[in-house]
């Protein structure tokens, strides 16, 4: 308990807040559509405050010539770009946090200086289980209210999850969102550290994934 307590104090810190031209896109030359690196590349510090913009760079650069996309962050850790197309990205910024982006399939790709471009931002923080926050952006980094929700506990359960399992679950909610890097699908898992070994042993086959 005490390491889920510790991870949801840190994952909550609040970052600064972007300022509208610290994160701007800028339309690239000769009409080439924006993508998701563009966006990474343009992102303000506040919102990776582990990386430098070069960090950015030298991972996306790594990256499109096919080599190990690791720097050393500020912190004096490693962060490694894992996956980059042109639409979804996937960072292991620290030992224990992954971030994934994609540019939601509704977007004017066209017109990145168009509020109507959005992504999405998924950060999943473990320790020792995974949590996600989701939030939503504008091309310049403007974060849009929240229409994505995380599903609630009842949701994964089945009926027939006695009471006191499905109370431990809902005392502390650890739920899991990943993006799929080819379409605009987010899922969703219920963590169960919380639950003693009885109680994960009888929800078995009890508890399912939710896709959105």
């Amino acid at each position: 308990m005490r390491y889920q307590l510790i991870a949801v104090v840190l994952f909550f810190i609040p970052f600064l807040s972007p300022k509208a031209d610290e994160g701007a896109v800028t339309p690239s030359k000769g009409g080439r559509e924006v993508s998701i690196r563009d966006i990474y590349a343009a992102a303000p510090d506040s919102i990776f405050p582990l990386l430098t913009k070069n960090n950015r760079l030298d991972q996306i650069d790594f990256r499109e010539n096919n080599m190990q996309a690791v720097v050393k962050n500020r912190f004096d850790g490693h962060s490694e770009l894992l996956l980059l197309t042109d639409r979804y990205l996937k960072l292991q910024l620290s030992e224990r946090c992954i971030v994934e982006m994609r540019l939601l399939s509704d977007s004017t790709l066209a017109s990145p200086s168009d509020t109507d471009l959005r992504f999405c931002m998924v950060e999943t923080f473990s320790a020792p289980a995974p949590d996600s926050r989701i939030r939503l952006f504008d091309a310049q980094w403007h974060e849009l209210p929240q229409t994505i929700e995380r599903p609630s506990v009842d949701d994964f359960l089945s009926d027939d999850v006695d009471i006191d399992t499905r109370l431990a679950l809902q005392a502390l909610p650890l739920i899991k969102a990943s993006l799929s890097p080819d379409d605009d699908t987010i899922t969703f898992s219920l963590q169960t550290s919380e639950l003693t070994r009885e109680q994960r042993k009888g929800i078995e086959g009890k508890i399912h994934e939710i896709k959105r």
